[in-house]
């Protein structure tokens, strides 16, 4: 039978305290970077098309680029499709100033 004062023990507990706050510490910053990165909803267009604008004060253009295209096809995705860009533009932004932006249209295939 082991005493919880043991040594072992509470170098254990301590790994584990220690463990659970750089988790959290690493969820809180996740949530203050995604928070300052946003998609628009999702508009249909048409049939199966659909567009959307992602901006970020801290990606760059391709990172907004990336952002939009990742919710594009999780988009897709859930509706059991596979998401096809048809159209994109892009702004670089101003730093500090104006966010760059992505606007993306893309396409719902059917997958088969």
């Amino acid at each position: 039978m082991t005493s919880s004062l043991c040594p072992a023990n509470i170098v254990e507990h301590k790994n584990t305290v220690g463990a659970a706050m750089n988790q959290r510490y690493g969820m809180a910053a996740s949530l203050l970077l995604a928070a300052c990165a946003s998609s628009g909803p999702v508009t249909q267009l048409g049939q199966d098309t659909y567009m959307l604008t992602a901006s970020s004060r801290w990606h760059g253009n391709d990172g907004v680029a990336i952002q939009g295209l990742q919710q594009a096809d999780a988009y897709c995705k859930n509706l059991g499709g596979r998401m096809r860009v048809v159209g994109s533009e892009r702004s670089e932004g101003v730093v500090f100033f104006l966010p760059p932006k992505a606007l993306i249209t893309f396409k719902c295939d059917k997958v088969s």
